[in-house]
């Protein structure tokens, strides 16, 4: 080991280290700390009726066509079965 990588482990672990001496490593230390929680949020989530109410009409006349579409295609599936 070079004088230098010595003395960057000498500074990092305040002990000299071998050559042939493992050296745990040491999590830097954090400048500040966010004490509040991840989770904490400072609006609201919308909640399903203010969802509904921001949808189109035009989205659920489509929405239950398709569905009508499909559930069509299966009665014919399994009537032919």
């Amino acid at each position: 080991m070079s004088s230098a990588r010595r003395l960057d482990g000498y500074r990092a672990y305040n002990r000299a280290a071998d050559a042939f001496e493992t050296v745990a490593w040491k999590a830097p230390q954090a400048n500040r700390f966010e004490s509040r929680a991840a989770n904490d949020a400072h609006t609201d989530a919308p909640t399903f009726r203010d969802v509904m109410n921001a949808m189109p009409g035009w989205v659920v006349v489509v929405g239950g066509g398709i569905a009508a579409a499909f559930m069509g295609a299966m009665l014919g599936g399994m009537l032919q079965v």
